[in-house]
């Protein structure tokens, strides 16, 4: 049960706004760019639940684990922390399909060969006793408008609007966000043009920044605990920082 799957890190790009209306300067793209065109593709909801000991034995371990929910589709993820591990333009992943109703607990057994069989190197721990007892950490829930972006050149991606929500089980924070995501949607010859829309995306829409952390750090980083003081200062900063960029 289950499978393995090679996901390419260098054909995704994501962007996190900071302002509350980021999306109009992206679609004045099509008149700076000219020959590209943003076509309506529709709509996609997804869910991914973030899981871990009380003491996080999962993480310290550098594994990664989820359950990921899109429409009718579940299915639990396996990854490795990229913030363990040497970053490659590719990531092996543990992909294990499961229904709605199903629990950790249910599929232990495959979700511990799943993480065996991503990582070279021995882990002694209790895998599945782990497992067994791990409870939802981080949740990020995503509602996103897709548009497919075609140029002349048969150049072809996807670019997701999202209006995200972090919601963190510890900290009993959340975080609401609006974000982007551009994936290439053709073969690997279109990755100069891929790299140079994203350049685009860089130069003429200051409301985004680019975002470098995997999800799960990010989703922590955005919903940990912070003193008021300190986020009253983030604040300002971030105010400073658009002021800057626009002149």
């Amino acid at each position: 049960m289950g499978k393995f799957v090679e996901l390419k890190n260098n054909d995704i790009v994501k962007y996190e706004a900071l302002t509350n209306k980021p999306f109009e300067k992206v679609f004045e793209l099509e008149k700076i760019l000219k020959f590209y065109k943003f076509q309506y593709f529709g709509t996609v909801k997804s869910s991914e639940t973030f899981y871990d000991t009380p003491n996080d034995i999962l993480s310290k371990a550098g594994i990664v684990l989820s359950r990921i929910q899109e429409d009718d589709k579940v299915y639990f993820k396996v990854s490795q922390n990229s913030s363990s591990s040497i970053k490659t333009n590719s990531q092996k992943v543990f992909a294990h399909k499961v229904g709605v109703k199903d629990t950790l607990k249910d599929h232990s057994f495959y979700l511990v060969d799943g993480i065996r069989g991503i990582f070279t190197t021995p882990i002694y721990i209790d895998l599945e006793n782990v497992i067994k007892n791990a409870v939802p950490k981080i949740e990020v829930t995503i509602n996103a408008n897709v548009y497919r972006v075609i140029s002349g050149t048969g150049f072809r991606a996807f670019m997701c609007h999202e209006t995200i929500t972090y919601k963190n089980f510890e900290t009993k924070r959340h975080s609401d966000a609006l974000g982007m995501t551009i994936k290439l949607a053709g073969p690997q010859q279109y990755m100069k043009e891929f790299i140079s829309f994203n350049d685009a995306i860089k130069k003429y829409c200051k409301e985004f920044i680019e975002v470098h952390d995997n999800l799960y750090e990010h989703s922590k980083l955005v919903t940990r605990k912070i003193d008021p003081k300190q986020a009253k200062l983030d604040k300002k900063k971030s105010k400073q920082k658009i002021q800057e960029d626009k002149y």
